[in-house]
């Protein structure tokens, strides 16, 4: 379970920083928002997949989305989502 942590009125700026600069040695970086967003976009690929259409959305997102995602500035300490691979088949047993 997550626990946040209550940011008191009265703390000093520097104990706040502390509490980040702790949060940033454990490696717990927040997620750059350009990829939040092409992650939140791979649902309907991944939807795709299952339905008995030509991939179309996937070819969308490979060669759109991710190389406009890619092109974008990425803002410092940020962490990325896992990376999905298009165009894999699994065999099913």
């Amino acid at each position: 379970m997550v626990q946040f942590e209550k940011i008191e009125p009265t703390k000093k700026i520097s104990e706040i920083a502390e509490t980040y600069k702790r949060k940033l040695e454990a490696g717990m970086l927040p997620p750059d928002p350009a990829r939040v967003v092409e992650y939140v976009l791979r649902g309907l690929p991944s939807l795709e997949h299952i339905l008995p259409i030509p991939p179309i959305l996937e070819k969308i997102h490979s060669e759109v989305v991710e190389p406009l995602v890619e092109a974008l500035p990425r803002l410092p300490l940020t962490s990325e989502p896992p990376k999905f691979k298009w165009k894999e088949w699994v065999k099913e047993l």
